[in-house]
């Protein structure tokens, strides 16, 4: 009979063979197995990908990409809607020609992990995390649509204004830190009102949120987050906590202060009381600035 393969048929096929007696062999752990044969299916994805003619506009044969949103240095942010539930949603990956790289991967899934773990009206709800077709991670979230920095130029702000916005983001901080981490990159970018209201606004991006007590460097990164609202701490480099956070606020609210049409003195006061370089000197956490702010002590969890 005619072997009508092709010519490198016999060698791809014997390169496999070898690629699974390694894998199946008894040098290996079930558990070391499972892992080794997940990262040989990871590469045929990202290898098939590149030869296929899939749509790169349509993600998991569900989410249709409408529009580009965000281009950063690493990862994209896509506005997609469902095929089927015609509903919005935002989705977030690594840039394609990051595909290979696997520190923009490992930032990913862990950034996928820590917003699932938190569900509050106040932050961004992440819904679930997809591979793409050549093995990237898409992070798939609930769409908001606005920022609250493209609000902050297209009207000014009253002190009722700037006490709404506040106390949605010490809500927010409050269930980050009572979960163990720290946001690390708070800033009228990376919050959101809901439908244009303030007293619905949600903290987004925890792409390089820290568990409390850990560093940066740990995870490889020189410096993450915005220069212009991080910490002294997160600056240095330091170990940080929930305290961090709160200087960012402290400088957040310093800004929403220069938009508002009237001086309000106690929320200038707390804007220098965060903004302290000390972070002993700070307020405790973010349930201690929201009484400080006057606001609520407990605010309904549907609002």
């Amino acid at each position: 009979m005619a072997d009508n393969q092709p010519a490198d048929f016999h060698e791809v096929a014997h390169r496999f063979s070898d690629l699974w007696q390694a894998l199946n062999g008894d040098a290996h752990s079930p558990d070391i197995r499972k892992m080794l044969i997940d990262k040989v299916r990871d590469a045929l994805d990202r290898g098939e990908a590149r030869l296929g003619d899939a749509d790169p506009a349509i993600i998991a044969n569900s989410f249709v990409l409408e529009a580009l949103v965000h281009d950063g240095g690493a990862a994209q942010v896509y506005r997609a809607r469902h095929r089927d539930l015609g509903t919005l949603h935002a989705i977030k990956m690594p840039r394609p020609d990051r595909a290979d790289d696997p520190v923009p991967r490992k930032l990913m899934l862990r950034e996928a992990e820590i917003g699932m773990a938190l569900r509050h009206p106040n932050i961004v709800a992440t819904q679930i995390i997809l591979r793409l077709a050549d093995g990237r991670p898409a992070l798939v979230m609930e769409w908001i649509g606005s920022r609250l920095a493209e609000l902050l130029q297209q009207r000014p702000l009253s002190p009722g204004d700037v006490t709404s916005i506040m106390t949605s983001v010490f809500f927010g901080l409050d269930a980050i830190h009572a979960a163990g981490f720290v946001h690390c990159d708070l800033s009228p970018l990376n919050l959101l009102p809901a439908g244009g209201n303030f007293s619905r606004l949600k903290i987004a991006d925890f792409g390089v949120a820290l568990e409390a007590g850990c560093r940066h460097r740990q995870f490889d990164l020189a410096f993450a987050g915005r220069p212009d609202f991080a910490s002294p701490e997160q600056t240095a480099g330091e170990p940080l906590d929930g305290r961090s956070d709160l200087y960012a606020a402290g400088l957040l609210l310093s800004l929403l202060l220069s938009h508002c049409t009237e001086r309000d003195e106690e929320l200038e006061a707390l804007a220098i009381r965060l903004s302290q370089r000390d972070p002993g000197e700070r307020p405790e956490n973010a349930r201690a600035a929201l009484h400080l702010l006057g606001g609520p002590a407990r605010r309904p969890v549907d609002f």
